[in-house]
Parts: C-alpha cells; structure tokens; sequence
C-alpha cells in the first residue's frame, strides 16, 4: 500500500469519525440539556426529571431509567407518580385513593416489583408529578457522568477529540488555501513568461 493511499483512507477515516461524533452531539447534547435542567426545574413545561435509584417499578420503568414527571389536576389509580418522601423522591403506581374527612385526598402507592404496598399514604400535596415518560438505562450514564471518571470519559475526553479534529479539519483547509494560492502564483508566473518552463 502507497503512503497516498494509506493517507488517503486515513483521511476518510477520520472525516467519518467527526461526522459521526457531531451527529451524536447535537442528538445527545439537547437530550443532556434537558435532563440536566429538568432534573433542577420544572420551569421547561412544568417537567421534572428523576433517575429512578431502584428496581421497585421493574419492568416496566428499569432500574436506572430517567423519569420525566409533570404535575397533573387530578391523579388516577394505576397512574404512576414521583412523590416526595422524607426528602427523597420515590416513583410508584397508584394502588387505592383515599379521601380524609377534611378532604385532603391521599394516594396508596405500590412499586410494580413490590409484593405489598408502601407502609404510609402519600398526601397529593406530596406528589412532584405523574409520569410522562422516560429513558432507560439513562439515568446509569447520568449517575456514571457525576463521578470524576465519568466526568472526563464522557465529557473531556469526547470534547478533546471533537476539538482536536475541528482544529485538523480547519489545518487541512489553511493547507488547502495556500496550495491554491502557490499553484495560481506559479500560473500567473508562467503566463507571465518570468517562469522558466
């Protein structure tokens, strides 16, 4: 194999690379963006993400799924709902409601995977919201991106190669350029005649 052709599908090679890694970026960084805020906020829609901790709602929403819950008028029984508990966020189905003398309407809540229901009623004012939808096994890379590893496995090292091959691509433009501009100085030389042939 010639140095040319082995530069040359190096150079393919490496355009595929960066195609590939700019698709996935601009697919995966809203997605990211959105989790991430949604995971602070509800202010994009009144949507509120979890990553789900458990596997109590297996299998129909896996352990480290990410949840995305938003509040609704009213709740049903079979809904699925994230719930503030003692300061942590629990994601169970709607099992009975419940109404007091007051008024104030409470939720029996079941995991799917669990074989009895959770030992305390949920008040509705302790509801975050009812589940949209979610992803998956996401909420694995999310927990995974917290870390210092994951930090620079998922974020800095695909950065760096992505900044790395942009700054190549412009080079190989600049090289380009010149080389235009040397073949038209060396043409104009020549029609000049001030070129010996």
């Amino acid at each position: 194999m010639s140095h040319t052709t082995a530069h040359s599908i190096v150079k393919k090679t490496v355009k595929v690379i960066h195609i590939k890694l700019t698709i996935i970026a601009f697919i995966l960084l809203p997605i990211a963006v959105f989790t991430l805020v949604t995971s602070k906020t509800d202010r994009i829609a009144g949507i509120k993400s979890f990553v789900v901790l458990t596997g109590s709602m297996t299998p129909s929403i896996p352990q480290g799924s990410v949840i995305f819950t938003k509040k609704a008028y009213a709740y049903e029984k079979g809904d699925v709902i994230s719930f503030d508990l003692s300061g942590r966020n629990v994601t169970h189905r709607i099992n009975a409601i419940e109404q007091d003398v007051n008024g104030d309407i409470y939720f029996e809540t079941k995991g799917d995977a669990n074989n009895a229901v959770d030992s305390e009623l949920v008040n509705s004012s302790a509801v975050i919201g009812k589940s949209v939808f979610h992803l998956p096994y996401v909420g694995k890379v999310i927990l995974f991106l917290k870390t210092i590893q994951g930090f620079m496995a998922l974020i800095i090292a695909p950065s760096l190669i992505f900044i790395g091959m942009e700054l190549w691509a412009i080079k190989r433009e600049i090289e380009k350029e010149t080389e235009k501009k040397i073949l038209r100085r060396i043409e104009q030389q020549q029609q000049l005649g001030t070129l010996a042939v």
